[in-house]
């Protein structure tokens, strides 16, 4: 990743382990833009999204939601008869949570083009439960 001034340098005498020092030749071998492309693509969501946080202060507000018949016996045949709100607002928090991670990755790819076919082959190997199509 070169030398420019603000860059951690390498500690020398031994500090690094031979690992440290084989991944920051590699990663000094590379265009910058190619190493934010491949970090972004095999870092989990949660690296970017505050999964903790709470998209609300903690008050409600009750609203009315037509849904059909079937999805509403549905929810209510998961949860009982208590949980139907907080199970319907967990999983609109998550839709929401799901459209920012897509902008999200809209953005870098407008910042740093799009992944790589060969890096994309190469996370559905780190991850074999993948479901082709998932992300395309």
């Amino acid at each position: 990743m070169g030398n420019s001034e603000g860059e951690q340098q390498p500690a020398s005498g031994g500090e690094l382990s031979e690992l440290e020092a084989a991944l920051l030749r590699a990663l000094a071998s590379v265009p910058r833009d190619q190493v934010v492309r491949c970090v972004a693509t095999t870092l989990p969501a949660d690296f970017f999204l505050d999964e903790s946080a709470p998209l609300h202060g903690g008050r409600v507000r009750k609203v009315s939601v037509s849904m059909p018949e079937e999805l509403a016996e549905a929810v209510r045949s998961r949860v009982g008869a208590g949980g139907f709100s907080r199970y319907v607002s967990e999983v609109v928090e998550r839709e929401i949570r799901h459209e920012r991670l897509g902008r999200l990755l809209d953005e870098l790819e407008a910042e740093h083009g799009p992944v790589p076919p060969e890096i994309r082959e190469q996370t559905r190997r780190m991850w074999p439960d993948y479901e082709p199509g998932d992300d395309e």
